[in-house]
């Protein structure tokens, strides 16, 4: 078992260290098991609505600095006929669209990103993802439509693309490339359509407001003038579009239009000045709507503000224009994103940054509190759970912000982490709703987004949000979190004490059969007793049929794929500490690598599922005395 540590291990070691040292041995675990499942197409795929705008926002980000470094620009090509909402497992399509990009980016500089959205009737959603001025390394193009063995410069490349394949494999869909001089390089990914009963959009309501109506672009770049004009056209909008030179020249009349269109690069004090006479004037009823470029300046931003009816932030994303109108046009409100009152802004102070990776005793100060979690990612939920399994600590998960009030009006909560785009409702309203209830006035609300643009990080902060903490999630700004905002009274720590006092035994003095299972080796290793458990459960599910897979291999006499299989078995059972199933695939590999005949291999399905019938035997044991002696201190 030592041996199987010590090369994953190393295997983690060579992609870097985790700079939160106390969550990493849970991790090697996870990636491993996550490893399998996606090479066996094993994946548990939870499809439900989620908001495409919030998807294409989180992306942005994450690629942000890889397209600064190449000088890019980035476009989104979405069809009007993709509604705003989309049904899907948005972690899975993250985990497929974001190493794409990143791919794509890297060929060369100063060119566009193009991501493409679009629907084949009601059959499949199409991601085409592009860099129309770059290809591929003939070589590489070879491997990847699998035409060539792969190279060793390649391998990482193929590895990666391999994976987000079989993930694809997994959701039902397929992925492909295709790359030529004259089209670029293009990665098309498909998937399933999956409708969304729920029909979220307020498209309808607003073309009944807008048809006919009219709009002026002033100034903006043709393809996003020709993006712009493309969604409000969706809404029945006749557009009109002069540049900025134009405008200077001609100085058109203005009432006749409902909305004017302005980009925030194009700002000087001589036409904010302009505007905000017109704007004045109560004659004047168009409502005014600047654009930001991806990378503009915060005080260009900031100018925005004190005059625009709406901000719009590229590459332009048809939900994000649905919700700015509705915002005007139905609830009759500002749709300025950031706006704050409260005091200059400054996202450096908002925005979490620990510097202490903490200790097991520095968690414990903490014990008795309860802290709530909203979050639909199952990966971030399963690391935050893994960060606050501190002892005496109750910590509820909720899949979005409906469910997070609906935890709130029945539990006492004490301190609440939240992801801000969420199916359902939002972390940004939730709080809102939140913070309107005089009692939860004082509640820490903590963000937890891979949003990080300044704008994005101050409607946390207007929406009634404490403090914002980045992803990828770490254990030291989680801790500096609680350790800022979690207050726990020396009460609650008092009946936090008395409770573990009336314990009679420690899950430490569990005595199992360690020939099987060797529970304390597990729990050291992964350094939690519920993340322990939580490994057992999920890789014992994972398993559930491997003894078919198995005895089908062998019959079909496929030994390259057993070897492979078994290979497998031996990393998934050494995981989580399976003393006698793991040596028996040990056995099995060597028999594999030394014995020309294989006819006593068929011997080994007897012995495998009798060795798993007394494994999960075990693991039952182990659990009945989890359930008698350590949730009831929980």
């Amino acid at each position: 078992m030592k041996k199987l540590y010590d090369r994953i291990v190393n295997i983690v070691k060579h992609f870097g260290d985790d700079p939160d040292a106390n969550i990493a041995p849970y991790s090697i675990y996870t990636d491993t098991l996550e490893q399998y499942k996606v090479a066996n197409k094993k994946i548990k795929i939870d499809n439900k609505p989620f908001r495409l705008s919030g998807l294409l926002h989180i992306l942005t980000n994450k690629i942000s600095n890889n397209l600064k470094r190449h000088q890019h620009k980035l476009h989104y090509d979405i069809d009007k006929k993709v509604a705003r909402y989309v049904v899907g497992d948005n972690d899975y399509i993250e985990q497929i669209l974001k190493p794409l990009l990143d791919q794509l980016i890297i060929l060369n500089s100063n060119s566009r990103i193009v991501l493409g959205i679009s629907k084949e009737e009601n059959k499949f959603i199409i991601f085409d993802l592009y860099n129309p001025d770059a290809v591929l390394p003939r070589s590489l193009y070879k491997i990847l439509k699998n035409k060539k063995t792969s190279e060793e410069k390649h391998v990482g490349v193929q590895n990666l693309f391999i994976k987000i394949k079989n993930i694809a494999q997994a959701m039902g869909g397929s992925l492909d490339v295709r790359c030529s001089a004259w089209n670029g390089t293009h990665f098309i990914f498909k998937l399933p359509y999956i409708e969304d009963k729920n029909a979220r959009s307020n498209k309808y309501r607003l073309k009944n407001i807008l048809s006919g109506k009219r709009a002026l672009l002033i100034g903006n770049t043709k393809y996003e003038t020709d993006k712009v004009e493309d969604i409000l056209k969706s809404f029945e909008v006749h557009t009109e579009s002069i540049t900025l030179e134009e405008f200077n020249a001609k100085k058109p009349n203005l009432d006749k239009y409902l909305l004017v269109v302005l980009s925030s690069s194009d700002f000087s004090s001589k036409y904010i000045n302009f505007f905000k006479t017109l704007q004045q004037n109560k004659k004047n009823s168009f409502k005014l709507i600047t654009m930001h470029d991806l990378f503009e300046e915060e005080s260009k931003v900031a100018m925005a503000k004190s005059f625009a009816d709406a901000e719009l932030y590229c590459p332009i994303i048809i939900g994000d224009v649905e919700e700015i109108l509705y915002q005007i046009f139905i609830l009759n409100s500002k749709a300025v994103k950031g706006v704050s009152n409260k005091k200059a802004f400054n996202p450096t102070r908002f925005v979490i940054k620990g510097e202490k990776s903490p200790e097991k005793k520095d968690m414990e100060r903490f014990r008795g509190a309860h802290i709530a979690v909203a979050e639909d990612s199952k990966i971030d939920q399963r690391i935050l759970r893994h960060i606050l399994d501190i002892e005496g600590v109750r910590v509820f998960i909720v899949s979005n912000g409906k469910e997070l009030i609906e935890l709130l009006e029945k539990e006492e909560i004490d301190m609440v982490f939240t992801d801000v785009n969420m199916p359902v409702m939002d972390g940004l309203t939730a709080t809102k709703k939140i913070r309107s209830n005089p009692k939860w006035k004082n509640l820490p609300i903590i963000s937890i987004s891979s949003m990080s643009f300044g704008h994005e990080i101050q409607a946390m902060e207007v929406a009634g949000m404490d403090a914002a903490i980045p992803k990828p999630i770490s254990a030291r700004n989680i801790y500096t979190a609680l350790e800022k905002y979690l207050k726990v009274s020396p009460a609650t720590q008092i009946k936090h004490i008395k409770r573990k006092e009336k314990q009679k035994t420690d899950l430490s003095d569990y005595k199992g059969n360690t020939a099987i299972l060797n529970v304390k080796k597990g729990i050291a290793e992964t350094e939690s007793k519920l993340a322990y458990m939580e490994l057992l459960s999920e890789t014992m599910e994972t398993l559930e049929d491997s003894e078919e897979e198995f005895k089908k291999l062998i019959f079909r006499g496929e030994y390259t794929a057993l070897k492979a299989f078994v290979r497998s078995m031996v990393r998934l059972y050494g995981n989580i500490h399976a003393t006698e199933m793991a040596e028996m695939f040990e056995e099995i590999m060597l028999y594999l690598s030394t014995n020309g005949s294989k006819k006593h291999l068929p011997d080994y399905i007897i012995l495998y599922i009798k060795n798993k019938k007394r494994l999960q035997r075990e693991i039952g044991a182990y659990r009945s005395y989890i359930s008698e002696v350590w949730l009831e201190a929980v």
